[in-house]
């Protein structure tokens, strides 16, 4: 026989002191979510509401038509022909037809059409929010934890909202109904029935509520099984998974964390086939000590054959309403809880300018850093440290330092991906959160050091669109210089990017995908380029052609251009050596050579390895 693990002791008191936690630390109440989930269902499908509550009076009127028909028929072999009955029957009978027909109708639009609009509709809430909230709102690991559990909650929002409802006005409806029915010939049917039926429901709420609080026992293995499934089929790790024969471990991984993860399962088939036995006990003893009585009444000649058949049907439609109508409480608090998590999700705080701004400076700007610290979230120390610093209208500047000293960080700040924890920056004098931050993001274009495709053709991933200009695409691409590239793909610019998602789509090389993100950058064609790295992935020819090309990119435009490689920022107006988040020199590059400091220091030292004698005798060698 299997052994169960108990919940009790210390276990069980931490479980509900963090589900009361849960419930408490809510913001919201069952009714405003359930008000809050209808309405964007409705918004979403008006059909699935009125099918909603089409389908409860329709199930209901079907159910109680069957009961009444099973008690005319009854009459009608006792009696025999009698017009009245008969066509009460055909009548009954045509009623529950329809109503069969109008449920089916109400079922299939609201379980197939109904269900995905209304989930979508919540989807797109929060792809929306998860797209344009605050840059920092992403990087913290709570706030990815949230978009999971709302993401979970998008469907149990779509799904069982509706069908919860419906449920409790079907039961709540046939509760009183049968209770009527069954109060005509003795009250106290009503609790013989009623009240083993809700105590089934405490049985089935106690099975329940040890599978929930236990787990957390096994959800280590469900995510360790999660796991190796995923990595088994992720293609960026298919090389090493055949070349070093991987295989055999992933398969003594899961076989070893499904043996533990099985352990679980037989313990749950046994706790529930216990809690089985005990429900079918404790309901039949209600629905046969009420079968009893109303057999006795029937035998004793108290009630008719017509009668019984009414009785006996209500007793057991009571039983069935009034534990369905239990269920669907219990439901309400997963529902609530769902509903919540995508509510706090859509609700989570921005800390930028959302609503009115400032008008955006035509033209090229003055940007200025003053007095400016960032500290990472969940970090002791800043990255950047009281910086202070002007890009003027029309400028070239060179952000220059070790890998490290904070220049991608200030790239964030700039583009306005993150806010200063300390200080402030200003767009020709004017704080940016002065400005609504969707409008602020239009004045910079940026190829970033961590460079990203998505999954559409060339030409979206640089114009952001379906439907773009082609010639100034065209233009953009040959200054990018991967014209060539794209020219010689047999759908050109209609090509799919990223390998394994549509028939046609390639894989492009880190230089290839570099000058995409530059091309990118050039279609914007925004009032400042910022340049992150922007050679990292190019050859040594490509390399050159971009540095060439650097001031045709940003005529009539304020620049800003990282890199750790000092010998690429000499056509820059002026260079800032960055070191420990904040300026240790600031000049032009003729300038920090004459000082003979760090940046020369650093220059003489790239520069060494790229000696042509030294070359030579590598080459000899």
């Amino acid at each position: 026989m299997v052994k169960v693990e108990k919940w009790k002791g210390e276990k069980k008191k931490r479980d509900l002191e963090k589900a009361d936690a849960e419930i408490k630390k809510q913001k919201y109440g069952l009714g405003e979510n359930l008000a809050f989930a209808m309405r964007e269902i409705w918004r979403a499908d008006k059909l699935v509401v009125i099918s909603c509550f089409g389908f409860a009076a329709a199930m209901f009127v079907q159910r109680l038509c069957m009961v009444y028909i099973d008690k005319y028929v009854v009459e009608l072999a006792v009696t025999g022909f009698e017009i009245g009955l008969l066509l009460t029957c055909a009548g009954l009978f045509l009623l529950k037809e329809l109503c069969d027909y109008l449920s089916l109708l109400a079922e299939r639009y609201r379980g197939y059409v109904g269900t995905s609009n209304a989930h979508n509709h919540f989807s797109k809430l929060i792809m929306k929010k998860c797209v344009t909230t605050d840059y920092e709102n992403k990087e913290r690991c709570e706030n990815n934890n949230s978009l999971n559990q709302a993401l979970g909650g998008c469907r149990v929002a779509a799904y069982n909202t509706p069908v919860n409802l419906r449920g409790s006005i079907r039961h709540i409806l046939e509760f009183f109904t049968y209770s009527a029915i069954l109060s005509m010939l003795s009250f106290w049917l009503v609790p013989i029935v009623a009240v083993p039926a809700a105590l089934s429901y405490a049985i089935e709420r106690h099975r329940m509520m040890w599978i929930w609080n236990m787990s957390d026992r096994w959800q280590v293995y469900e995510r360790q099984l999660s796991y190796i499934k995923n990595t088994g089929g992720d293609l960026s790790r298919a090389k090493d998974v055949r070349l070093f024969n991987f295989s055999a471990l992933f398969e003594q991984a899961f076989s070893r964390s499904f043996k533990k993860r099985f352990d679980w399962y037989r313990q749950q088939d046994a706790w529930e086939f216990r809690h089985f036995i005990l429900e079918t006990v404790v309901l039949a003893a209600g629905k046969f000590a009420a079968y009893a009585y109303v057999i006795y009444l029937v035998v004793s000649g108290n009630i008719g054959a017509g009668d019984f058949v009414l009785y006996f049907n209500s007793i057991m439609k009571l039983s069935e309403a009034t534990r369905d109508w239990c269920n669907n409480f219990s439901g309400y608090q997963w529902i609530r809880n769902n509903i919540s998590y995508v509510r706090e999700y859509l609700e989570m705080p921005e800390n930028t300018n959302r609503g009115e701004g400032r008008p955006l400076p035509k033209g090229s700007f003055e940007v200025e850093f003053r007095n400016v610290s960032y500290t990472y979230f969940g970090a002791e120390e800043p990255t950047i440290k009281n910086l202070s610093f002007k890009i003027k209208k029309g400028e070239k500047l060179a952000l220059v330092g070790l890998n490290g000293a904070g220049k991608t960080t200030v790239v964030k700040l700039l583009c306005g991906l993150y806010d200063p924890t300390e200080g402030e920056i200003l767009v020709d004098g004017i704080p940016v959160n002065e400005y609504n931050r969707e409008e602020y993001f239009t004045l910079f274009s940026a190829v970033f050091q961590d460079i990203s495709v998505f999954s559409a053709t060339i030409g979206e991933n640089i114009t952001g669109s379906e439907n773009y200009d082609n010639e100034r695409l065209v233009q953009c691409l040959k200054n990018a210089g991967v014209y060539e590239k794209t020219e010689s793909l047999p759908n050109k610019e209609n090509t799919h990017l990223i390998r394994g998602t549509y028939k046609d789509s390639i894989d492009l090389s880190g230089g290839e995908t570099q000058k995409i993100a530059l091309a990118k950058a050039l279609y914007k064609n925004a009032p400042m380029l910022i340049l992150d790295e922007p050679t990292a992935a190019l050859d040594p020819i490509a390399e050159q052609e971009m540095y060439l090309n650097y001031t045709k990119f940003s005529e009539g435009k304020s620049s800003l251009f990282i890199s750790h490689r000092l010998a690429s920022t000499r056509f820059c107006d002026r260079i800032i050596l960055l070191a420990d988040g904040d300026i240790a020199e600031c000049g032009t590059h003729s300038e920090l050579m004459a000082k003979n400091g760090k940046y020369a220091e650093l220059f003489e030292l790239q520069s060494s390895y790229y000696n042509d004698e030294k070359v030579q005798r590598e080459e000899d060698l």
